[in-house]
């Protein structure tokens, strides 16, 4: 069937009144998910393709990775989707919408495109609450309050240089400057030594470079990379830290407090859900820990993002959108991505 009978063949089937759909999409640096749905929330497809962000893949090939996913998660339906929500990183949504509804239109589907950010996609995966608040820390970190269903406030997240703490960089980048200290007598010595170090072996040192060769390697590596690439090191700070290393166990108390400093900015006295969401918050995490301690019986971990996209696309079209039906949609996902 050919896009321009899909349009036709689903203006026919809406004049008889059938069923409504609608599809989400979470649309990541690495790859983009997209799932299709009718208004109970019964996921139908399920497509995925590669970067779908454009800020990381540039717009063309994001904006080809989108379509792909969407096109494969119709499949051989012959349904064209009523709304399309899309939910990736970054303030984008006024800029990418046009792009992306053209691209519809090139494929022959007619769907009213909305675009929000990936933090709301992140809240819904894990409740069909429509107030409460998100905490994320990946390689960067940010604090999100929702209300009624709508993006009401952030903290931090304004990237390596002014903030993002508690994040992965934030992390990662102590580490490397922890190290350093300890090679050069700067600071105390520490677990975390060995396993850069480790991470580092294949630097080449210059020759007649006065400095350590150790110190040479630390160096070359940070340099030649994107500050924030320095996330690579965060996890050697929860393996020293669970060994009682102390300079890891303080660097990860700290990167606790500047999260708790931030979602502190957002987060009411009251029984509002609290969703934990990024790599480095996963459950028995030493931040996620200190999270739940802090809000008792509140945190809750985010899950898959496509399926938060797909209850937003519900909400989108006034379609029922609580807790039965963001169930429905985990239950009926599941078994289309394998």
């Amino acid at each position: 069937m050919s896009p321009w009978q899909l349009v036709y063949y689903t203006q026919t089937r809406r004049g008889n009144g059938d069923m409504r759909h609608v599809i989400g999409i979470d649309a990541g640096g690495t790859a983009t998910r997209a799932v299709l749905l009718d208004e109970t929330g019964r996921c139908l497809g399920y497509g995925r393709a590669g970067a779908g962000n454009p800020t990381s893949a540039g717009e063309h090939l994001a904006m080809s990775n989108q379509l792909a996913a969407t096109l494969a998660a119709i499949g051989d339906s012959a349904v064209a989707p009523d709304v399309v929500m899309l939910t990736l990183a970054g303030g984008l949504g006024t800029q990418i919408a046009p792009m992306v509804t053209e691209a519809l239109a090139g494929a022959g589907l007619t769907a009213e495109v909305h675009v929000v950010g990936d933090v709301m996609s992140a809240y819904f995966s894990a409740t069909a609450e429509p107030t409460g608040y998100l905490v994320l820390s990946g390689t960067g970190a940010i604090s999100a309050r929702i209300v009624d269903g709508v993006l009401d406030g952030l903290a931090d997240g304004i990237g390596w240089l002014l903030g993002d703490e508690g994040s992965g960089f934030w992390i990662g980048n102590r580490v490397v400057r922890a190290v350093a200290a300890a090679l050069e007598g700067r600071g105390p010595q520490t677990a975390l030594t060995g396993l850069v170090l480790a991470q580092v072996d294949d630097e080449t040192p210059q020759e007649e470079e006065p400095r350590r060769p150790e110190v040479w390697k630390v160096m070359s590596r940070v340099y030649r990379r994107r500050p924030v690439e320095c996330a690579e090191f965060a996890p050697l700070a929860f393996a020293a830290a669970a060994t009682g290393d102390a300079v890891a166990t303080s660097i990860l108390e700290g990167a606790l407090a500047g999260l708790l400093t931030s979602c502190g900015a957002l987060i009411a006295d009251d029984d509002r859900p609290i969703v934990l969401a990024g790599g480095l918050l996963y459950d028995g995490s030493p931040l996620s820990d200190g999270l739940r301690a802090r809000y008792p019986g509140r945190c809750l971990r985010a899950s898959e993002g496509t399926a938060g996209a797909a209850l937003l696309a519900l909400r989108a079209i006034d379609a029922p959108a609580d807790a039965s039906t963001l169930a429905r949609i985990h239950e009926t996902l599941a078994p289309l991505i394998g």
